[in-house]
C-alpha cells in the first residue's frame, strides 16, 4: 500500500505561526499598541523561535499520520503473554458475574446502550482510525462511534483532578521514535472488553506507539488499576495502514435502541406512527 500523503505537520504549524504574526502586525498599526511595540515584537519572536524548534523536531519524527485498522479485532483481551489480566478478588467476582450474564443472554455491556467504549477499548474495535500528526498534537478520529481523542504533546498529564469522562484525558510526548501517551481521569463505567474486564476511576493507561515499518503501527497498552488488578499488565494491538481513499461511512448506534417497526405514537395519525403534522 502507498503510505498516506498528508500535509506535513511542520507546514501546518508554520502557516498558523505566520497567521499569528500577520494578525499581530495589523494590531501594531493601532496607536494603542505602538507604545509597547518592542515588547510585542520580542514576544512574537519568542513564539516564532519556539514554533521553529517544534517544527524542526517534528520533521525528524516517524510519520504515523494516516488511516489505520487493527489487524486482529478483539472482544476478549489477553495480556502479551496470552493470559487473563491479574485480577483482584473484587475484579474476579465482577468478571464472573458478567460472563455468566452474557452467556445467559443478559449482557449489561455499556456498548449495548450506545455508550462510548472509552480508552483503550476503542483501539481494538476493528474499525478504521484516522490519525493526524502535527508538532503540538496527535489526534485519533475513530470511525467507531465517531470518537475523537486529542493527544496534546505536553508530556505526562499535569491535571491534578481531571474531570472524569469515558475516554479519559490523554497527553503525550515523543521518546525517540516512540510516541508515549498517558491517559487518566476515567469515569470507571466502561468495560475493557466484551467479556467484562472492569475498570475503576483510578485506572491509568500508558501507550507506546511505534512504526514497525511504513505500513505497520504497533501500540503496546499498559493498564494500571490497583482496585481491580494486582499489578499493571500489558496487551498489544497492531494496525495496518489503509489506502488514502478508504471510505469511512456513517454509523448509527441509537437506531438499535428503538423498536422497529415503530409503534404508533399519536392517536391522531391513524395508527401508523408516521402521520403528517
Amino acid at each position: 500500500m502507498t503510505p498516506r500523503k498528508t500535509c506535513p505537520g511542520w507546514a501546518i504549524a508554520a502557516a498558523a505561526t505566520l497567521a499569528l504574526l500577520s494578525a499581530r502586525a495589523g494590531f501594531a498599526q493601532n496607536g494603542a499598541f505602538n507604545s509597547n511595540e518592542p515588547g510585542l515584537r520580542a514576544r512574537d519572536q519568542a513564539v516564532l523561535d519556539q514554533a521553529r524548534a517544534a517544527i524542526e523536531a517534528d520533521r525528524k519524527r516517524p510519520r504515523i499520520a494516516g488511516i489505520w485498522r487493527a489487524t486482529a479485532p478483539a472482544t476478549t483481551i489477553k495480556t502479551v503473554d496470552g493470559k487473563l489480566p491479574p485480577m483482584t478478588a473484587a475484579a474476579q467476582k465482577l468478571y464472573r458475574e458478567r460472563v455468566t450474564d452474557r452467556k445467559a443472554g443478559n449482557s449489561h455491556d455499556p456498548l449495548d446502550q450506545c455508550l462510548p467504549p472509552g480508552t483503550p477499548r476503542s483501539l481494538w474495535s476493528g474499525e478504521p482510525i484516522l490519525i493526524t500528526q502535527a508538532p503540538a498534537k496527535v489526534t485519533l478520529f475513530h470511525q467507531y462511534r465517531h470518537l475523537i481523542r486529542h493527544v496534546f504533546l505536553e508530556g505526562p498529564p499535569k491535571l491534578a483532578e481531571p474531570d472524569p469522562i469515558w475516554e479519559g484525558h490523554s497527553s503525550g510526548w515523543w521518546d525517540g521514535d516512540t510516541l508515549r501517551i498517558q491517559t487518566l481521569g476515567f469515569n470507571g463505567e466502561q468495560w475493557l472488553d466484551a467479556a467484562g474486564l472492569p475498570q475503576s476511576p483510578d485506572m491509568k493507561v500508558d501507550e507506546s506507539l511505534r512504526l514497525l515499518d511504513a505500513n505497520t503501527l504497533e501500540d503496546t497498552v499498559t493498564v494500571a488499576d490497583a482496585r481491580y488488578y494486582k499489578e499493571p499488565w500489558s496487551t498489544r494491538v497492531t494496525f495496518k495502514r489503509l489506502p488514502d481513499d478508504t471510505f469511512m461511512p456513517e454509523q448509527e448506534c441509537s437506531e438499535k435502541l428503538l423498536e422497529f417497526p415503530l409503534k404508533p405514537y399519536a392517536p391522531s395519525d391513524g395508527g401508523t406512527g408516521h402521520g403528517s403534522r
